[in-house]
């Protein structure tokens, strides 16, 4: 490992001085793969349902009966659809199920306004700061990020780009092992040389010398509609490697909540 130069604190005239400290240290990278997980996602009210014995089933709203089965966010889709044509009563045999009603409207009509009556609250982990900024180009999703101000990032985790993971040389990632190592080492040096500051701005500022592939974690909400949308642009050919393999993630989510949307679009 080459040798690197030792950084003199600056202090005040007021203040003691303080033995050079080295700028590189060793330290175990803890490199993390991505996570999505499901925090909310819309459902039927329990006030909107009531119990028919002549049916023996749920109806929605004294409207529509519920199938069992479907899931409760498609069938807010199709209830509202329906509300457009007064056809709670499932007229059409063929488009009589949820699953077929959303297939006829979404895929075959492209009226994909009704998706928007559905939302989905995602948990985004073990992903960089690169992502963020490829998602955040989004406008229709709503996101709380972790805070690079607040939060100290001296013992942080990075996310290794699938081109370098999948490198056929090992000394590839090695290379970048050891210069995810001197950036957080630089880090900490700002932090410490920034100490006199309040701790938000001294972090403000040495956040400025950190890679992309620092970790962030965040929060993410939007319609259905709109993470469709998402999931369409970002697992599209020569989109970002990273991105396709989270969206993938998230679509796989998705689909447990609405099966007919998200599983249609794998």
């Amino acid at each position: 490992m080459p040798c690197l130069p030792m950084l003199l604190r600056t202090v005040a005239p007021d203040q003691p001085a303080i033995q050079p400290q080295p700028i590189f240290q060793e330290r175990f990278m803890n490199i993390v793969e991505p996570n999505v997980d499901i925090l909310a996602s819309t459902t039927l009210h329990q006030d909107a349902m009531t119990w028919d014995a002549e049916v023996r089933n749920e109806i929605i709203a004294g409207a529509m009966i519920y199938q069992g089965g479907s899931s409760e966010a498609e069938t807010v889709l199709e209830y509202a659809g329906r509300e457009c044509y007064d056809s709670h009563d499932r007229p059409n045999p063929a488009t009589a199920t949820t699953e077929s009603y959303l297939q006829r409207t979404l895929f075959d009509q492209a009226h994909w306004s009704i998706a928007e009556h559905a939302s989905a609250t995602l948990h985004i982990t073990g992903v960089s700061r690169a992502f963020l900024t490829e998602l955040t180009r989004h406008r229709h999703l709503s996101f709380s990020v972790r805070s690079q101000r607040f939060v100290d990032e001296s013992d942080c985790n990075v996310v290794m780009p699938p081109a370098i993971r999948d490198a056929e040389y090992p000394s590839i990632r090695t290379a970048w092992r050891y210069h995810m190592t001197e950036a957080v080492s630089n880090y900490t040096d700002h932090v410490l040389l920034l100490d006199h500051l309040p701790r938000k701005q001294a972090r403000e500022a040495a956040r400025s010398v950190l890679p992309n592939a620092v970790e962030t974690r965040m929060v993410v909400t939007a319609n259905l509609r709109a993470w469709y949308n998402v999931i369409a642009l970002r697992t599209a050919p020569g989109v970002d490697a990273e991105m396709v393999e989270v969206m993938t993630l998230v679509r796989d989510q998705l689909a447990t909540i609405a099966p007919t949307i998200f599983k249609e679009q794998a």
